[in-house]
């Protein structure tokens, strides 16, 4: 039997006898148990921390409130049945108001929670409680049950009974009431009985100790440091406790004991409704007072200087504390307030962003600086520098004077805003602590918020009046652009605009902007954020050459897990044996997808897909508001059906939808993403979350909701459910991604409910795209001849629309309709859709689905871009040229193969570029087969899958093995740092040069200088920390998404791992896959003519991936078509051989002329190896037939893959 159901059995039949079990009819009883069912204290408890010493006695409250209700309806009717309606909805009424004055004043989730209310509350009854019940009982207690509560004390702390602490004894008799009925018992074991039961689930509730402080009164709460201390520890001793003692019997005892008090309560009922009433009202009235908001924010100030050694985390816990004692509108307060000095305004930061809705941890935001290297860098312009994981450390390392503007980008629910406010909340309390009256200012500003639609103004005069808006009166806004100060502007690809060009020119006035900072207010310093890389750039002046940028990364598959241990520790071990194997791993890689995920996944099930997760948060939402008079006494908005249809839904996708609420704001949304798009689109894809003012909202809602009141009343009831937000007089969606749920929602709707064809395909319009070569202007090729040379290649324009489509995608009844249409005007659209696990198609229309985005990205009058786009959206869906079969070791991709005949081959060069090129010579060689493309992600993750980097049969040779034990994998790191080293030690310029050229950072400059100097054994000992012998079971860059899409080629693979994947491929197909000689590479891709390039002989960057092509990414396999090897018509020619990739080969590297039997193709030393092919991260001239590469077998790196060779 459950605790839950335990507990209301004693209430229903101890410490009432048999009045109320002959007053209460089985029916009554039923609901009862629904009602208190309903309310369980666990629910409140892990939605707020602060909520564990009220919860408890709030629950028992109100179930006494509830069968005083009942007892009172059973006396007052005189029968001994009561099963006519009245009575029956009059209990209910009753229970309802017990219950949700308890629920109300415990938990307010809007705002901080507010403890207070409930304080008051619970100390009113216990006072009135113990001076009603007992005026003038003697609180000493017999020797007896004292005895019975040490050793109570004693089974839970792990003491003897005489070594129990005295506070405990003082907690248990002097703080509480005693009652004298029989046998004599301490109040107190009632509350001490429901820490116990806490206690048993020591992980979902750390914080269990503040339990002892429900019934201490001021006395007790004076001792709430030495309780702190003393019960430290007392964890570990629960599974004791568990064996010892029956903490639920003991509940149950003093749950009893308690209700046997009823009667008396009652007689005092009057009384004690009334001191609760007094005291609850004069509590309000203090805390309206003005002076009381100051002290809160002194409170805040001499917090922060009282803790200078404290850890941050445990001083933000202390301002949490401080908060936790306001109410929504206290809180309001607090923020509005005028700030008379800077210490105050610091205070106000803290308040503001203290708040649990913005408490993301940092440690699950990591950051990549990215160093613009400028204009003329012939490689990539961001060179990635060290992980960080604070702003703070990021603003230090780069120079202010020379780079005083910032970007941080990111994906949606990354956590970019949450990165700005906690760096202002950083820095308040920073500033505080150390009280540095230097330190810099800080202003959040939304950049949704710059301008409207229509106009905008200078970015100084809003920045300014932001400023004055606030009242900030101490500092005057002609002064604020004096004064060192750190604007943090969230959010640059969501400013209003009509079109692109307005939004070129808003961009132009914040450029201009920054010019004039970087010139006249050396100062000023700016962090903005946004979604995309590509805005650093942008953001660039004559003044203002470089902007570093800030990378959020993805979480890797540890922290994923970590965030799980951390947010959801009951549920987290089973929460990622779910995910960890899954298509749905992606989606949770961010902070924002991840906690939604915790808060509707109690039962531990993982909703399948984005649609289901939010439609999930919703569902979560709506039923944690039942309660709220707003929603529940509107019929208009949800009615009777609706709300009896909660908890019961027929699909993952269901909401209520008799009421007009949740219609209404999907066509809000939808609206809204219109007025987004409006016939713009960004090269970047950028969704804007639209913000608007409040006569606007009503006018969309309009058309819904005629009636003014009940639109506001809507909007009133969305922000309750935390689906809007409305600061001020402007409303937006909480985030962009549920703006986008529910436009999807809408469009779904618009889809299934569509009467023919042509209604159906009336949304499409939205995101049509061009891709053909011959209507996109300007062309590839004449972009490419633009372009600086540290540039990159645009983007396609896109729509705005994807991720609104890919949701509705999987809302729709006939998804397979949905997809053929969409495919008309967006095919790779259609395939990333069509791809994602909660979308359910036919086969025929996956496998034509596969057949189009295969022919779209092997056609060279298709734009280089658009070709792109379709094989990512094909290695997505499933590549059908890499046919999927079952072997003896698990699932593989067999590769197609193209065969290469034998003969005469002329290789090497004799034009002198390289000399390892000569003498141009010949072989001859046996027939073999190439690979068509380079080894994907896809099939080598078939090898992960399998357990291959455990399986030691795979790894045929000593150094093989040893590199698979983890025995050697450092040493190509420290070869390559040993080289570095030698070079700078020799020319002193050429390290200032490579210094220069890379934008390295003065902590970098320092560094290698340090190791420069130091002696060969202290460079030696960093080396074996720096790049420790440890075992690889991944890819080097396998969780990097820059790197590991299904489509593109594996890279930061070895020598090694290359050759484990073909020994096992060759066992799952029993055939012999095995690395090319470098002389089968050279012969494949330069033919018996010798050709230069596969194509012939001269070099053109849209042929193939190389520096030239300025993507600075791998692309999916396939997409330069014009690239391949020669072939008859009626075959295939060999992809990706120049560019994309470096490719191992069998081969050491040796001088020429080439001997197949010279020892080279040799596989058991370890000497270096050839690579073939250059790749995406070098020069064009690196790509030709006749280059050779070196590489030690040990050696990873992200542009070096593999592919398949098949013969003898």
């Amino acid at each position: 039997m459950s605790w839950k159901k335990q507990l209301i059995d004693v209430v229903f039949f101890s410490g009432l006898g048999s009045v109320l079990a002959k007053a209460l009819p089985e029916h009554w009883q039923r609901r009862v148990n629904e009602r208190l069912g309903d309310f369980n204290p666990y629910n409140v408890i892990a939605g707020n921390q602060d909520l564990v010493r009220a919860a408890r006695l709030a629950w028992i409250k109100a179930a006494l409130e509830v069968l005083d209700a009942a007892k009172e309806s059973a006396q007052s009717s005189g029968r001994e049945e009561f099963d006519q309606k009245n009575d029956i909805l009059r209990f209910e009424s009753v229970a309802r108001q017990s219950l949700i004055k308890i629920r109300s004043d415990a938990f307010d989730r809007r705002t901080h929670p507010g403890a207070t209310p409930i304080d008051a509350h619970l100390k009113t009854i216990i006072e009135g409680t113990s001076e009603f019940i007992a005026p003038d009982e003697n609180p000493a207690l017999d020797q007896s049950p004292a005895l019975d509560f040490d050793n109570t004390l004693a089974a839970v702390t792990g003491r003897s009974a005489n070594e129990i602490p005295a506070m405990f004894r003082q907690i248990a008799r002097d703080g509480l009431p005693t009652v004298n009925q029989g046998e004599k018992r301490p109040f107190g074991e009632l509350v001490f009985a429901a820490f116990a039961e806490i206690l048993k689930s020591p992980d979902q509730y750390p914080e269990a100790y503040p339990a002892f402080t429900i019934a201490t009164l001021d006395a007790a709460r004076k001792l709430s440091e030495e309780i702190l201390t003393a019960v430290r520890g007392i964890d570990g001793k629960v599974d004791q406790l568990i064996v010892q003692t029956d903490a639920l019997a003991v509940f149950q005892t003093g749950a009893k004991t308690y209700l046997e008090l009823l009667p008396r309560l009652l007689e005092g009922q009057e009384r004690l409704e009334a001191l609760a009433l007094t005291t609850l009202n004069g509590v309000q009235a203090v805390k309206t007072d003005t002076e009381e908001i100051k002290d809160v924010l002194h409170r805040i100030e001499q917090s922060a200087k009282s803790n200078p050694a404290a850890s941050e985390e445990e001083v933000l816990a202390e301002y949490s504390k401080l908060l936790a004692q306001l109410d929504r509108r206290e809180f309001r307060q607090i923020l509005n307030a005028v700030p008379e000095s800077l210490n105050t305004f610091r205070a106000q930061c803290i308040a503001r962003w203290s708040q649990p809705l913005y408490a993301i941890d940092k440690q699950f935001t990591p950051l990549t600086l990215l160093l613009d290297q400028g204009d003329e860098h012939e490689g990539e312009r961001y060179r990635r520098s060290r992980p960080y994981h604070d702003l703070r450390d990021i603003l230090t390392a780069v120079d202010a004077a020379t780079e005083p503007v910032i970007a941080v980008t990111g994906g949606p629910g990354s956590g970019k805003s949450t990165l700005l406010r906690r760096l202002e909340l950083d820095l308040a309390s920073s500033a505080l602590r150390s009280e540095d009256v230097d330190a810099p200012l800080t202003m959040f500003l939304p950049l949704n918020d710059f301008g409207d639609k229509n106009s905008f103004p200078k970015p100084a005069d809003w920045i300014k009046e932001s400023w004055d808006q606030n009242k900030k009166l101490w500092l005057s806004s002609q002064d604020l652009l004096r004064q060192p100060l750190i604007l943090l502007l969230d959010g640059l690809n969501e400013m209003p605009r009509v079109d692109r060009a307005d939004y070129d020119a808003r961009l132009a006035a914040w450029k201009n902007f920054l010019n004039d900072l970087a010139l006249n207010h050396p100062s000023v310093r700016v962090i903005f954020s946004c979604r995309t890389l590509d805005y650093g750039t942008k953001l660039t002046t004559k003044d203002l050459p470089r902007v570093p940028q800030v990378e959020v990364t993805l979480l890797d598959d540890a922290q994923v897990e970590k965030f799980l241990h951390v947010y959801s520790p009951d549920t987290a071990v089973h929460l990622w044996d779910q995910l960890k194997d899954s298509e749905q791993l992606e989606l949770y890689r961010s902070p924002y997808y991840l906690k939604l995920l915790i808060d509707q996944t109690s039962d531990g099930r993982i909703p399948e897909g984005r649609a289901a997760l939010f439609t999930g948060f919703v569902r979560a939402m709506l039923a944690r508001e039942m309660d709220n008079t707003r929603l529940c006494n509107a019929d208009w908005l949800l009615t009777e059906r609706d709300l009896k249809r909660i908890g019961h839904w027929r699909d993952a996708y269901e909401l209520p939808n008799r009421g007009v609420l949740f219609n209404a704001l999907a066509d809000f949304a939808f609206q809204l993403q219109t007025q987004r798009n409006d016939g713009d689109t960004d090269n970047a894809g950028n969704t804007m979350q639209v913000r608007i003012d409040i006569d606007d909202a009503l006018k969309c809602l309009s058309a819904q909701i005629p009636d003014a009141p009940q639109q506001e009343r809507l909007l009133g009831a969305a922000v309750d459910l935390q689906i809007l937000d409305m600061p001020g007089d402007d409303v937006l969606f909480v985030h962009q991604l549920l703006q986008e749920y529910f436009a999807a929602r809408h469009l779904a709707e618009q889809f299934n409910n569509a009467g023919n064809a042509g209604e159906q395909t009336a949304s499409l319009d939205w995101v049509q795209t061009a891709w053909l070569e011959g209507d996109i202007s300007p062309t590839v090729r004449e972009v490419l001849a633009t372009l600086p040379r540290s540039g990159t290649l645009p983007a396609l324009p896109t729509t705005g629309w994807e991720e609104t489509f890919m949701l509705a995608a999987a809302m729709t009844n006939a998804p397979d309709d949905f997809l053929h249409m969409l495919a008309q005007v967006n095919l790779p659209l259609a395939g990333r859709c069509a791809a994602q696990p909660d979308v359910k198609i036919s086969d025929a229309l996956r496998r034509d689905l596969q057949q189009r985005l295969v022919a779209r990205s092997r056609d060279s009058g298709v734009d280089l871009r658009a070709r792109i786009h379709a094989g990512d959206a094909l290695g997505r869906l499933g590549d059908p040229r890499f046919e999927p079969r079952q072997g003896k070791y698990g699932r593989y991709l067999l590769p197609p193969m193209v065969e290469v005949e034998g003969g005469i081959y002329s290789i090497g060069s004799d034009e002198g570029i390289e000399d390892d090129e000569s003498p141009r010579h010949d072989v001859e060689l046996t027939p073999f087969a190439l690979g068509q493309f380079p080894v994907t992600n896809a099939e080598f993750k078939c090898f992960i899958d399998a357990g291959g980097y455990d399986d030691e049969c795979w790894w045929d040779t000593p150094q093989a093995q040893r590199w698979q034990r983890g025995e050697s994998t450092g040493e190509a790191g420290r070869v390559n740092w040993r080289y570095f080293r030698n070079q700078f030690k020799s020319d002193a310029a050429y390290f200032k040069q490579l210094a220069d050229e890379q934008a390295w950072t003065e902590e970098s400059i320092q560094q290698w200088k340090g190791y420069i100097g130091m002696t060969d054994e202290a460079f030696e000992a960093l080396l074996e920390d720096q790049w420790p012998h440890q075992r690889f079971m991944l890819p080097q860059l396998w969780n990097d998404p820059k790197y590991n899409a299904p489509a593109q080629p594996v890279v930061g693979i070895c020598w090694f791992e290359a050759r484990a994947y073909c020994d096992w491929l060759s066992a799952q197909t029993g055939q012999n896959y095995r690395l090319p000689a470098e002389a089968e590479w050279e012969a494949a891709a330069g033919g018996k003519a010798g050709r230069r390039y596969p194509w012939g002989d001269t070099f053109d960057a849209t042929m193939c991936n190389t520096i030239e092509t300025r993507l600075r990414r791998v692309t999916p396999v396939g997409i330069f078509p014009a690239g391949d090897t020669p072939a008859p018509a009626s075959e295939a020619g060999i992809a990706d051989l120049p560019g994309n990739v470096w490719e191992w080969t069998d081969s050491h590297y040796q001088a020429y002329p080439y001997r197949a039997d010279d020892g080279r193709e040799a596989v058991d030393s370890g000497a270096g190896r050839v690579i073939r092919g250059g790749s995406w991260n070098y020069d064009g001239w690196l790509v030709r037939s006749a280059l050779r590469g070196r590489y030690g077998p040990d050696g990873r790196g992200n542009g070096l893959g593999f592919r398949l060779a098949l013969g003898h």
